[in-house]
């Protein structure tokens, strides 16, 4: 499956999930709340391994992350506009259930295992970076000559 085709099947079933089962009238800004925000972990995740590994300093105060969840949302929220939800449950609609399961399947872990590697980055590095994970910070960050 394309990256792409990928959050644009996570789209699809947070808003499924927000519009016919938990009934909600807003279930666009959750299905685009939902991709953003996985985005911005996985860009965060690797831009904190980056910033440790480079030995900057990041301080990442509460307006750099709305900022940078606008980032993210702005053209999400472009190119989903251009779609219907119609169009995206007509494109997955008749989509065997192995498959649906399969999808399913990957998009909860992708889901999980996002919001795991953000939180764990943000923890662990955060320790590396103040000097109390020793062996990790000489693997991470190797003694330049």
């Amino acid at each position: 499956m394309k990256l792409m085709n990928f959050f644009d099947y996570v789209y699809y079933r947070s808003y499924s999930l927000y519009k016919n089962i938990l009934g909600d009238s807003t279930p666009m800004l959750y299905a685009l709340c939902v991709v953003s925000l996985m985005q911005q972990f996985n860009v965060f995740t690797m831009l904190y391994f980056a910033y440790v590994y480079l030995d900057l300093n990041m301080n990442i105060n509460k307006y750099v992350l709305y900022a940078s969840f606008l980032v993210f949302i702005i053209p999400n929220y472009l190119r989903y506009s251009k779609f219907s939800y119609e169009q995206m449950d007509e494109k997955w609609r008749n989509v065997s259930k192995n498959k649906k399961i399969r999808g399913t399947i990957f998009m909860v872990l992708y889901i999980i295992l996002s919001t795991i590697a953000i939180i764990t980055t943000a923890i662990i590095l955060g320790k590396v970076k103040r000097g109390r994970f020793k062996v990790l910070k000489e693997v991470l960050l190797p003694a330049v000559p």
